[in-house]
């Protein structure tokens, strides 16, 4: 089969499975195979002329579609921070993120930043520890309150637990995935307390109108940590976001 032909069947902008693109590939040609069609929707994807949504959903790229897959770079002292707890403890499950990346969505402009450190339960003070030694204002499992009363004035370290499940880090990085920052705002806990509500829809509206969203990844995450219908109610009366899989797994 022939690319072109290929081309022809897909739209720009449309999602779909690979079912639904095994079934449009064999109804002109029966005799490909499984591996012939994965063959396909990965030299598509080399060719970035569809890009992966999450487990088993696809997207055909669109010149008014600009989206790109989410990566932050971290910054000098979050980089030094996740070397010394990879050296001092390779086999430990951590994820990072900072208060800054938000100032990317955010109307109000954060000035102060605060270093987010999420571990594998039951090693959250083996990392505090080790923090502690060669950082000023590193907070182990802080309320609100005691946040808010001990921060220092930028670069506070905060350890949390990594809630089980979560979604994975970004590859070949500790830093957590956008679909994961965005369900940890709905908290309520810290993290979910440190950005006023009114911010929300502009921070979802953004994040999906620039970023590939893995929604299936984001709404199970959502899920385990029981605030889907809270998102959902959001983001159907409050933002232009059009979902693509309804919260639905």
């Amino acid at each position: 089969m022939r690319m072109n032909q290929i081309d022809d069947l897909l739209t720009p902008g449309l999602t779909f499975t690979k079912t639904d693109f095994s079934n449009w590939i064999r109804e002109d040609n029966p005799q490909y195979s499984e591996r012939s069609i994965y063959w396909l929707l990965n030299k598509l994807q080399a060719q970035k002329e569809i890009i992966k949504l999450g487990r088993n959903l696809f997207q055909v790229v669109s010149d008014s579609i600009v989206k790109r897959p989410y990566n932050y770079n971290a910054s000098i002292e979050m980089k030094q921070i996740e070397q010394q707890i990879q050296e001092e403890y390779p086999r430990i499950n951590f994820q990072t993120w900072e208060f800054i990346q938000m100032n990317e969505f955010v109307n109000h402009q954060i000035a102060h930043n605060v270093l987010f450190i999420e571990v594998e339960s039951m090693l959250e003070e083996t990392v505090f520890e080790l923090l502690k030694k060669n950082y000023p204002g590193v907070l182990l499992c802080p309320s609100v309150d005691t946040f808010h009363q001990y921060k220092i004035s930028d670069n506070t370290i905060v350890i949390l637990r990594l809630i089980s499940q979560a979604p994975k880090a970004m590859q070949n990085s500790h830093s957590a995935c956008l679909e994961k920052i965005l369900v940890d705002l709905f908290s309520r806990k810290l993290t979910g307390q440190l950005i006023q509500r009114a911010e929300y829809p502009t921070i979802l509206e953004d994040a999906f109108s620039k970023y590939y969203i893995d929604e299936r990844k984001m709404f199970r995450y959502a899920r385990r940590r029981d605030v889907e219908r809270e998102m959902l109610d959001l983001i159907y009366k409050e933002t232009s976001v059009q979902l693509i899989t309804k919260g639905v797994s």
